[in-house]
């Protein structure tokens, strides 16, 4: 009677084993799951946030090789050209035809596809425009509209990029522009832990498909634009950019999606916003006329970097901005991690992401139990 029940066909036990086998593999796919450092990139459009995306493949990631660096070539040709049309049109929208003396370049360039490759006949055209005092003046108007600012890098460096044997640069990558649409992921091992970065897309019809897919993560890195005060949004041109950014942070602040992830702010362009505060009074934006500064007189700080900003007022408007941000918290017990950055700044990005990781390791020990 004993051997009642107790014996198994050799199917049966083979069946077994392999069920034996999968718990375990599926305990030790939990296991590593757990332990993976998850990092949600998110910011409103054209805060950054994928510049910092790059920056931390560049740090972290494999090399890019030179086909991989071709294939950026066609974006920075077509974000040059298509900026370049930005400013030719702005010119008339903005009454400033009268100050064009290219007025040759300008035809030609006229009839110039969006998707151009820029050989030295067309780098020379948009040379030539970019030296016109009509679209210098438009460009100094950008805040009326919508451009990309870092584009101001590719302008300068048109007598390399019209050049016949010319490959995309790591600074070029860093800053041409592809607008993020869905979510993006890269995996990195740092310090022998492994790291998944997400990044997702920045314009308001792209923010349904975050917060469900991310109710686990480790931190989430919100970047908002310092520099951007005084412009407004692609998508609604009545709302503020800065504004925007607040009320965003706000929503993923206090969202009960992130209440046990830590939270950390980049205030980002900061080289833009010291050169851009020596020129446009932040209290004369109306969102923010309770500012009690001024434009920055010393002339130190971007692109001076050796010397710092000597009046005050670039401290005193990275602190109000700051303060806006830090005063949506509605959780007094969650600390929000802040750093100033420029993401195009390859030392600057480590610097920030090393005093980062220590914050996002350490809670992540406590978060599984190992800290108190």
């Amino acid at each position: 009677m004993g051997l009642c029940g107790s014996s198994l066909s050799e199917e049966e036990r083979v069946a077994k084993k392999r069920t034996k086998e999968l718990d375990r593999a599926n305990e030790e796919a939990f296991r590593l799951e757990q332990e993976k450092i998850k990092l949600l990139l998110l910011g409103a459009g054209e805060s950054g946030k994928s510049t910092i995306f790059k920056q931390m493949k560049v740090l972290y990631g494999i090399p890019m090789s030179d086909e991989e660096r071709m294939q950026y070539t066609p974006v920075v040709y077509n974000n040059t050209v298509t900026a370049m049309k930005i400013l030719c049109e702005q010119v008339d929208a903005l009454g400033l035809r009268d100050q064009i003396r290219a007025t040759a370049a300008l035809e030609r360039f006229s009839a110039v596809s969006d998707e151009a490759e820029i050989d030295p006949d067309l780098g020379a055209t948009i040379l030539e425009l970019w030296q016109d005092p009509g679209i210098l003046a438009a460009w100094e108007r950008r805040a009326q509209y919508q451009i990309v600012e870092s584009v101001q890098y590719y302008f300068d460096a048109i007598d390399r990029i019209m050049q016949p044997e010319y490959m995309a640069t790591q600074q070029d990558i860093l800053l041409c522009r592809v607008r993020t649409s869905g979510i993006v992921e890269e995996k990195y091992i740092i310090d022998d832990a492994q790291f998944v970065m997400y990044d997702v897309g920045g314009q308001r019809n792209e923010r349904k498909k975050w917060i469900h897919c991310f109710d686990d993560v480790t931190a989430v890195i919100f970047v908002a634009a310092l520099s951007e005060y005084d412009q407004t949004l692609y998508e609604d041109a009545t709302t503020n950019r800065m504004v925007e950014a607040v009320d965003l942070f706000d929503e993923i602040c206090n969202n009960r999606f992130f209440e046990n992830s830590s939270m950390i702010l980049f205030l980002n362009k900061k080289d833009l916003f010291e050169k851009k505060i020596k020129k446009i009074d932040i209290k004369s934006v109306k969102d923010f006329e309770d500012y009690q500064g001024d434009i920055c007189t010393c002339g130190h700080g971007y692109p001076n970097d050796e010397e710092e900003c000597t009046c005050g007022m670039q401290e005193m408007g990275k602190e109000y901005f700051l303060a806006l941000f830090l005063a949506v918290n509605n959780d007094e017990d969650k600390a929000t991690y802040h750093h100033l950055t420029c993401a195009t700044d390859t030392s600057n990005v480590k610097h920030v992401f090393n005093a980062c990781k220590d914050i996002i390791l350490k809670n992540n020990l406590r978060g599984s139990g190992f800290m108190e």
